[in-house]
């Protein structure tokens, strides 16, 4: 099923040749305005998207205010600002049809806006206001983070939700990513309009925040607008947070009881920076493992519906693979029957080659709209240049087969275990084997 997924992307990207190589020609470019960065990449369309974003998520703020970016960027975005009133500020993105969210993840935070480009005028200044002046009522406030809290209860009732939840606490216990960007009932409930309102403050500022815009947009006006946003804007003192790698030597399992008739498997390993030989040899390791669990765990042998791997190269990657299954003992063994043999046997050349093929086709795929192109910039600057959301397909074709199992090979040395289900159906001991 995977491969005609495939098979069907690709004849679409082939479809669309022509519009692919009209925008490849228009090139990005980085412009610093008043001490803040601007990347900008101009675009053929009526589409224009921009986005501010903020460095450093979850490492920006303490335990015990988990959830507290993702908020205040909800209640900025539609709680209305100092100069719009919360009716008057969606009447005029309705008029024109566009529109500004904010949201925030483990490591970066951000608000972005979509329109035509023959509305951008108008809208830019709403979008201006409500990340400089949102209003912050008490009434907006109370009334998102009861949403908010709503959300997270629902959530912990969701076991595909809550499992990731698991991992996460288990795997990165005391470090960053142990903080839920989307807080707890606990947190939540002890966070104040003025708290919220003081920490969106303190966050922006030139040098922790950047604006990434791809548009049909004039490019000197464009700077005017930044410029005039950031005029009053604090020259913060932001130092990037190291978070570091996971070093997980043994395998260890950590278990939740709940009655469900599907029980949750996940196991999560080392893994590479993504912005690195290694980091690149992982994604198409990872993509090719997902295939491999597939065929293994759904295809062969009906334990699970949809089996899958992964890998996540932010601030403090890591890789992983999971299953929801009634079997957790058999689907545990193929697993990591997989991971030995992968460790011994590897992957193919053709394997490779097929996957770089395949990855090259998502890419393209992804970056067919203007939103997907300035997550990708933004992103990838996040993450240390955000040339690398350009010049990422070619270091992807130049990795080697040799270099994906090495790199699969040296981090798969232990997998921490989380298991959500009848602990009756488990044995754990099965989860303990070395690889």
């Amino acid at each position: 099923m995977q491969r005609i997924y495939k098979l069907i992307v690709l004849l679409l990207v082939i479809a669309n040749t022509g519009a692919f190589a009209q925008a490849s020609k228009q090139v990005a470019e980085e412009v610093m305005v008043d001490g803040v960065k601007l990347i900008f990449k101009p675009s053929l369309n009526k589409i224009v998207s921009a986005r501010m974003f903020i460095r450093g998520g979850v490492s920006n703020y303490q335990k015990a205010q988990e959830g507290i970016e993702a908020l205040a960027l909800q209640v900025a975005t539609t709680g209305g600002t100092q100069q719009y009133s919360k009716e008057k500020y969606f009447e005029e993105l309705e008029k024109v049809g566009a529109s500004i969210a904010g949201t925030s993840t483990f490591d970066y935070g951000n608000v972005s806006l979509s329109c035509v480009n023959s509305t951008f005028d108008k809208v830019w200044p709403l979008f201006a206001d409500a990340i400089m002046n949102p209003s912050f009522t008490e009434e907006e406030f109370s009334k998102i983070k009861e949403q908010s809290i709503s959300t997270i209860k629902e959530n912990q009732s969701n076991p595909d939700a809550y499992i990731q939840q698991m991992i996460m606490l288990d795997a990165f216990a005391n470090l960053d990513y142990s903080k839920r960007p989307a807080g707890t009932e606990e947190s939540m409930e002890k966070l104040t309009a003025a708290e919220s309102r003081d920490y969106l403050k303190s966050v922006i500022n030139k040098k922790q925040v950047f604006f990434v815009v791809v548009g049909n947009v004039n490019k000197a006006d464009l700077i005017e607008k930044v410029r005039a946003m950031v005029k009053g804007m604090p020259e913060g003192k932001y130092v990037a947070n190291s978070s570091g790698l996971l070093n997980i030597t043994q395998s260890t399992v950590n278990i939740e009881e709940r009655p469900l008739a599907t029980n949750y498997i996940f196991g999560v390993m080392n893994a590479p920076v993504g912005m690195s030989e290694e980091g690149y040899a992982m994604r198409l390791a990872y993509s090719i493992f997902s295939n491999r669990m597939f065929d293994e765990i759904r295809t062969k042998r009906g334990l699970s519906y949809a089996p899958y791997a992964m890998y996540r190269g932010g601030k403090s990657p890591y890789a992983g693979m999971g299953v929801s299954t009634t079997d957790p003992n058999a689907s545990v063994q193929v697993m990591i029957d997989e991971v030995k043999k992968l460790k011994t046997v590897g992957f193919s050349e053709k394997e490779v080659l097929d996957e770089k093929s395949g990855f090259v086709t998502s890419y393209f795929m992804q970056q067919e709209t203007n939103s997907g192109q300035t997550q990708s910039l933004g992103s990838n600057e996040i993450y240390g240049n955000w040339q690398n959301s350009i010049t990422i397909v070619d270091k992807i074709k130049n990795v080697k087969a040799k270099q994906v199992n090495e790199a699969f090979k040296k981090y798969a040395t232990g997998i921490r275990w989380s298991y959500l289900g009848d602990k009756s159906k488990l044995d754990s001991k099965l989860m303990l084997q070395k690889l």
